[in-house]
């Protein structure tokens, strides 16, 4: 049995990419010009997004990855710069005899 590494369904995807982008819903249905109720369907997952909203979403935001949002493999943002906004706290290496490192920043 396949299992999904992330667990997100499309709404919530789709509100992570709204929060990265730092985007309310009416701010999004004005930019894309389309009802405020058109993204609230899409966020309470009543609707799934129709392939003319993702198209003018895609005018809008280019680097909207379509293949993370519909089936949650690879990343956010199709641009390698945008894809995360966190700070590594620690890296861990581990070594072929059973031993590691610990990085701290």
């Amino acid at each position: 049995m396949f299992t999904n590494v992330n667990n997100y369904n499309m709404e919530k995807r789709f509100k992570k990419w709204m929060d990265s982008k730092e985007i309310s819903a009416i701010k999004l249905s004005t930019k894309i010009n389309v009802s405020r109720a058109t993204i609230s369907h899409v966020l309470s997952g009543r609707n799934k997004p129709s392939i003319d909203i993702l198209n003018k979403i895609l005018k809008e935001f280019p680097d909207f990855n379509l293949n993370w949002l519909i089936s949650g493999v690879g990343n956010i943002s199709t641009n390698s710069e945008l894809i995360m906004k966190k700070d590594i706290k620690k890296v861990l290496v581990f070594y072929d005899d059973s031993s590691f490192d610990e990085l701290i920043k």
